[in-house]
């Protein structure tokens, strides 16, 4: 790799799978230290399953693999206290904080039909 963030440290949510495992490894191949967040639990409001411990366990074996340095922590991003203390944990461990990626969500598809058409609103074909 490029080396393009070496001396940089990443702070991603959801970082025990998808996206942010992604924007984990490949930020840690291009020399960022991590500081991986994600729940890891589910949340009442979400019907995917959720991510585990064990997700983030293998998110942080893939940085190391990648040669990266990483933290990781089980925090909910809707509580601001935890997510400003685990921040601040990995700020102080690398030298503060260049890059964050909030990439903690899911996304909930619910059928069109689901939604009733108001006279003469607009249709949309992307939902």
């Amino acid at each position: 790799m490029t080396g393009r963030l070496n001396g940089k440290t990443a702070v991603i949510t959801g970082a025990a799978r998808g996206i942010g495992r992604a924007q984990a490894v490949r930020f840690a191949e291009e020399g960022a230290d991590i500081i991986a967040i994600d729940v890891c639990g589910p949340i009442d409001s979400v019907r995917v399953p959720p991510s585990a411990p064990q997700d983030l366990a293998e998110t942080a074996r893939l940085v190391e693999e990648a040669g990266g340095r990483i933290v990781t922590e089980i925090v909910d991003v809707r509580n601001p206290d935890e997510l400003h203390d685990v921040v601040d944990r990995g700020a102080t461990e690398f030298d503060g904080i260049d890059i964050v990626c909030a990439t903690a969500g899911t996304r909930h598809v619910v059928p069109r039909s689901n939604f009733p058409r108001r006279r003469g609103a607009p249709c949309s074909t992307s939902i």
